[in-house]
């Protein structure tokens, strides 16, 4: 299987481009058969390049091609976690992949953009739970594992009212839990 015949196969490439994650297929040599868009996008943001592929993607795919004389075709996931000079933050995942249309396995490759995917995450829970448009802020940023200090600075708000917020979001979801009991 080709980049041609990938991409001749509608309904396969129109799932792949609707993936929020980065989708990559690469043959044995490490080739790029496939990129979807955010795969592009998420390689172009590790290699400031656009037709590179990250040093971190291909030796998870290296690590996952020597795997096979251990444990043959036994299903395994190699993952890594690599961060760009913009401190983001992206997991690699790599795995065998088995088409009909392919004479020899190729490897599938997913990067996460690890922010994008916590900002998914803060978006579903602040309409789950009914938040303010400050308070989803606040959130995400919490989610995002930052101090209430540095949620303050980046905010322009005080750490007092950061609290308050915080405060009033886990208000609202223990209510919001309490409310499946």
């Amino acid at each position: 299987m080709n980049m041609n015949s990938l991409e001749n196969n509608h309904f396969l490439t129109s799932i792949l481009e609707g993936f929020v994650d980065g989708i990559l297929i690469l043959n044995l040599q490490s080739d790029l058969v496939y990129a979807n868009t955010p795969g592009t996008r998420i390689c172009q943001h590790l290699t400031h390049s656009e037709n590179t592929l990250p040093d971190e993607v291909l030796r998870s795919c290296d690590a996952l091609i020597e795997s096979r004389e251990l444990y043959g075709d036994r299903p395994l996931v190699i993952e890594s976690e690599v961060t760009n000079d913009q401190s983001q933050t992206f997991r690699i995942r790599v795995q065998w992949l088995k088409l009909d249309d392919l004479q020899q396995p190729s490897l599938l490759v997913r990067l996460e953009d690890q922010q994008q995917g916590l900002q998914s995450l803060a978006v579903t829970e602040a309409k789950k739970y009914g938040l303010t448009p400050r308070e989803a802020e606040v959130w995400f940023l919490k989610r995002c594992n930052l101090p209430r200090k540095e949620i303050a600075a980046r905010l322009y708000i005080t750490i007092d009212t950061v609290k308050k917020h915080l405060g009033n979001i886990q208000s609202k979801k223990q209510a919001h839990q309490e409310s499946w009991c």
